[in-house]
């Protein structure tokens, strides 16, 4: 186990502990992401026992990925009532989706790109309906003091990226180019966006306790 994926591993860890610590204090929306955090750290050190044993981390992610396309579009659900609907469809929709890319399309070892590529445009889509009701209804507090505003902002910024990433990642082990630079810049942007994470949840908390 590298130092960085150390470093990834404890930034999950302290996120989830804030709002563990704060869980009574939070609002349902971040007891959402604190649960996800969770999920998060124990799926990424599943992955390690994969590479220790199999040279391969791809098994626990053709997991993760429907549980953390439930868990964001949860989030966001709170905030776009409007679209209760289409959102709750979705996760039956995407738990299928995901299970027919697992039995015909990419196995068990295969990074599950294509599930990974609408949940990032789906991601992106509730960050952009999120902005447009953050910038109709503003209130007292400055945009740069809000949590939500931060988070939203992480998640249009990682996933926008990761879109484009996954879209090429599997071809590129193919073609054996090297998909190093990727993963470098996927991991800075995935530790940017748990610490922002984290520190949404905790102004959450304080948020709630000022009330």
């Amino acid at each position: 186990m590298t130092t960085r994926f150390l470093i990834y591993l404890l930034i999950l860890l302290t996120g989830f502990l804030v709002g563990l610590y704060n869980f009574k204090k939070l609002s349902s929306p971040y007891k959402v992401l604190t649960i996800f955090l969770l999920i998060t750290f124990i799926s990424e050190s599943i992955t390690r026992i994969f590479i220790k044993e199999f040279r391969n981390s791809c098994p626990p992610y053709h997991i993760y990925q429907p549980l953390q396309y439930f868990f964001i579009t949860t989030f966001y659900l709170s905030y776009l009532k409007k679209s209760t609907a289409i959102i709750s469809w979705s996760w039956v929709v995407f738990a299928l989706f995901t299970i027919i890319n697992l039995a015909f399309f990419q196995n068990v070892w295969t990074v599950p790109t294509n599930a990974m590529l609408p949940a990032n445009i789906a991601y992106v889509l509730c960050a952009l309906l999120l902005f447009k009701n953050i910038l109709q209804n503003t209130g007292e507090q400055p945009l740069l003091k809000q949590g939500l505003f931060w988070y939203n902002t992480s998640t249009l910024v990682l996933f926008t990226f990761n879109f484009f990433c996954w879209s090429f990642y599997n071809v590129l082990l193919k073609t054996k180019n090297s998909t190093l630079t990727l993963s470098d810049i996927t991991y800075v942007l995935n530790m940017q966006y748990y610490i922002t994470t984290g520190i949404a949840i905790y102004l959450d908390s304080r948020h709630k306790q000022n009330e």
